[in-house]
């Protein structure tokens, strides 16, 4: 995977790409000169079919984002059908992010894809304490990250409804103060860890099965 920059493409056609993911969408129609921020943080890669883009056992900070193109999850045992596709949009990397674990599957460029672009910013200065971006740039990163997650985990107890763990879900704290908040944030780095921590467990309880949802 090839690492671009950003005017390898121009500014209109990174934004045009970016614009296909919300959470850019959302920093853009609210501050201008925080989205310029953003987008000078934000990496473009590059990838041709068959490429990987993540690899399992890796561990790091990344979030990505699929821009254009089509990514495919390897099943652990060579040769079975992938576990599922990445489209356009949607955001991957997120456990491994959260709970610096390894990697839990390799993802790479669908055979059928002539190439991907994607996008990926490093966690780590959205969680610092002395963070570059603002409180409601770190708001919307975090209220991303707990609706990635919980979706993910609403589509497995869907998938199995008696599952031991869907107990634990309904535990998990909502937060009902001030909107806006720093109060907030923390809220939503707690469920963040909280609901990560979760689907791992889920993850590794072996019941998931070809084509459930996870999250490298």
């Amino acid at each position: 995977m090839e690492q671009a920059n950003n005017n390898d493409f121009g500014q209109e056609r990174t934004r045009q790409l970016l614009s296909g993911v919300p959470f850019f969408n959302e920093i853009a129609r609210d501050n201008q000169e925080e989205f310029a921020q953003l987008e000078c943080n934000t990496r473009l890669w590059v990838a041709d079919s068959g490429d990987e883009v993540i690899r399992a056992g890796d561990v790091d900070s990344t979030l990505y984002f699929l821009l254009r193109g089509q990514l495919e999850v390897l099943a652990e045992q060579p040769g079975d059908p992938p576990l599922y596709y990445v489209s356009p949009g949607e955001v991957f990397g997120t456990l491994s992010m959260l709970l610096g674990t390894p990697r839990s599957a390799t993802i790479r460029v669908a055979d059928n894809a002539r190439e991907a672009v994607l996008a990926s910013l490093d966690f780590n200065p959205f969680n610092d304490t002395d963070s570059p971006y603002s409180l409601s740039t770190r708001l919307a990163f975090f209220h991303m990250i707990v609706h990635h997650v919980r979706w993910t985990l609403e589509v497995k107890r869907m998938q199995n409804p008696d599952h031991e763990l869907v107990q634990s879900m309904r535990k998990l704290p909502v937060f009902h103060g001030e909107k806006g908040s720093e109060a907030e944030l923390m809220s939503l780095k707690e469920q963040a860890q909280g609901l990560a921590e979760l689907l791992c467990r889920w993850n590794e309880d072996g019941q998931e099965g070809t084509g459930a949802l996870q999250l490298t």
